[in-house]
Order: structure tokens, then C-alpha cells, then sequence
């Protein structure tokens, strides 16, 4: 659409920052306050009269609106001046609102969706070789289970292995290991992973050294409880005789290999136990008759 009103939305922020980063290099020159302004829920009584201001750089202005919800009249951006830019940004669009349904129409809108695994692996093998390094779909499949899907945190990590490879290098599960910084949710893993082959003690440890970087206790339990039940799920699966399990569970088909592995080592019986010790630790947590990194540590030491 030939409009100068944008609007972006997604929850993939690389794209969606390359993506504004090239309407700002459309101005000679923007000056916070004079050609270039922000808004926001705090001044967004204000659009209307930055719209219609003059400035000391001509008729030319960007205007970004960010973090509004749409909550605004969006009516006034009809029958723009061309000189101004308006550019909303917002993490997530309620499409049913009717300055969406305006803005859909009389705006270029565009969603940043994050990349899926599958995706991402791909990425990450194209971003390797265009380094003249050598990384093979098992192991950009490793990546991003140590890494997840964020593009910007991948691109990071990819560098670091470039600058420690040099050129025409070879990556593997043991350079990962060495050079990148896993996601919170790969840490969590290997939690799960200790405690399955039951060395309890290193699991707890791996739990103080999470616990050590400030980590949310909550989020730890809600992801060692994600796992468990996908475990559960698999293992159910399983016994009806299903296939294609992975994608009926949506699960990356690296993860779903050694959560398959896992969910050997237990019964349905068992599974259900340990379901019922998470929903024990939420409700008693919420109510305050549990302490929250005792009673999970209780739980790792019953599985």
C-alpha cells in the first residue's frame, strides 16, 4: 500500500527493528523533538498537535507511536500530510478493535512473527555458510534447542563461533557447548535431564546455579513442569499406538528425540505422581504454605 502510516507488530524484534531502521535512513537527518518524535500512553494527548506543528527541517517528521494498544483516536492520522511519517508499534494487535480495522486499511501493516525451529535451523546453516563455515542440519538443530528461536540472540551467538572458528571452520555440538550461552529453557533441560538418570545431587546443583543468576523460581517451575507433562503426553501417545507424535505436540523433533528417551524411565503411573507433586507445589505456593525453591527441590528429589 502506498501509505506513509506503518504499522508494525510482532514478537520478532529483529525484523521489526531492521524494518524502522530503514524509514529512519529515509531522513537526512532527525532531531529528537524537532523532526523526530516518540509517543506513547504517557504524551499521546499530544499526536495531534505534533502532527499539525511546524518544525526548523521543513515539512518532514517522524512520528512513532509505540506501546499504545491502539488506544488512541486514529482517525486524525486520515488525510495525512505526506511529509510525516507515523510509525505504531506494538507488541501484539487486537484485531477486533476498531482502530485496527481503520489502520488496516489506510496503513502499511506488517506482523514479525518469530521464526519456528525448523525455520530457525535453516537460517542458522545459511548464516554459517555464509561465513565459509561448514554447520549441518543436526547440529543447527542442536543450536536451537540450546539457543531457541530468537533471531537477535542467535545472530549473537552465530558471530561468537565465527570469531572462535575463523573462516572455513566446522561447527559442532561440542563448540556450541563450549562457546554459546544456552536459553533459560535449555538450562532447564539439563535439570530434567540429571534427574532423569537419576543424579539427583548434580540436578539440584545445576537448579542453585540458575537460582544464582537471579532467575525466577516461578518460571523454572512452570518450564520443569512444561516438560514433564510433554513427557507425559509422549508417553501416553505412545501407548495408544500414535504417530507422527512430535508434530501432533508440536515439539522441535530434536527436543521430542530426547524426551522420548526420557519418558522410558517412567510409567504412566509415575507420570501422573509427578504431575500431581507440580499441581500440589502451585496450589500450596499460591496460598503460602510452601516455600517456593524448597518445595521444587522436594519434588526433584521425588522424581
Amino acid at each position: 500500500m502506498d501509505s506513509n502510516i506503518y504499522l508494525f507488530y510482532g514478537d520478532e524484534k529483529y525484523d521489526l527493528n531492521k524494518e524502522v531502521q530503514k524509514i529512519k535512513d529515509k531522513f537526512n537527518k532527525l532531531e529528537i523533538g524537532i523532526n523526530f518524535f516518540i509517543i506513547n500512553n504517557e504524551n499521546i494527548d499530544k499526536l495531534n498537535d505534533i502532527i499539525e506543528g511546524t518544525t526548523f527541517f521543513g515539512d518532514e517528521k517522524l512520528i512513532i507511536i509505540k506501546d499504545t494498544n491502539l488506544k488512541f483516536d486514529v482517525i486524525i492520522l486520515k488525510d495525512l500530510d505526506k511529509n510525516i511519517i507515523i510509525l505504531i508499534i506494538e507488541d501484539s494487535i487486537d484485531k477486533r478493535l476498531s482502530a485496527y480495522k481503520v489502520l488496516s486499511k489506510i496503513s502499511n501493516c506488517k506482523e514479525f512473527k518469530k521464526l519456528d525451529e525448523k525455520s530457525m535451523s535453516l537460517y542458522i546453516c545459511k548464516l554459517f555458510n555464509k561465513y565459509n563455515i561448514k554447520c549441518s542440519n543436526e547440529i543447527a538443530n542442536y543450536m536451537v534447542e540450546k539457543c531457541g528461536v530468537d533471531k537477535t540472540n542467535n545472530i549473537n551467538e552465530i558471530m561468537k563461533v565465527v570469531i572462535y572458528l575463523g573462516q572455513d571452520g566446522v561447527v559442532t555440538k561440542e563448540i556450541i557447548d563450549k562457546i554459546c550461552t544456552k536459553t533459560l529453557d535449555a538450562k532447564i533441560f539439563d535439570v530434567l535431564d540429571m534427574i532423569i538418570k537419576k543424579d539427583k545431587i548434580n540436578g539440584l546443583n545445576m537448579l542453585d546455579e540458575i537460582l544464582k543468576q537471579k532467575e525466577s523460581i516461578v518460571k523454572i517451575y512452570i518450564m520443569l513442569y512444561k516438560q514433564i507433562k510433554q513427557i507425559y503426553m509422549i508417553k501416553l501417545l505412545k501407548e495408544k499406538k500414535c504417530t507422527n507424535i512430535d508434530k501432533k505436540l508440536n515439539i522441535h523433533p530434536y527436543v521430542y528425540k530426547k524426551l522420548e528417551s526420557m519418558c522410558n524411565i517412567y510409567n504412566i503411573n509415575n507420570l501422573k505422581n509427578i504431575i500431581y507433586l507440580f499441581d500440589e507445589y502451585d496450589e500450596k505456593t499460591k496460598i503460602g504454605e510452601m516455600d517456593f525453591e524448597i518445595g521444587l527441590k522436594k519434588i526433584i528429589c521425588a522424581m
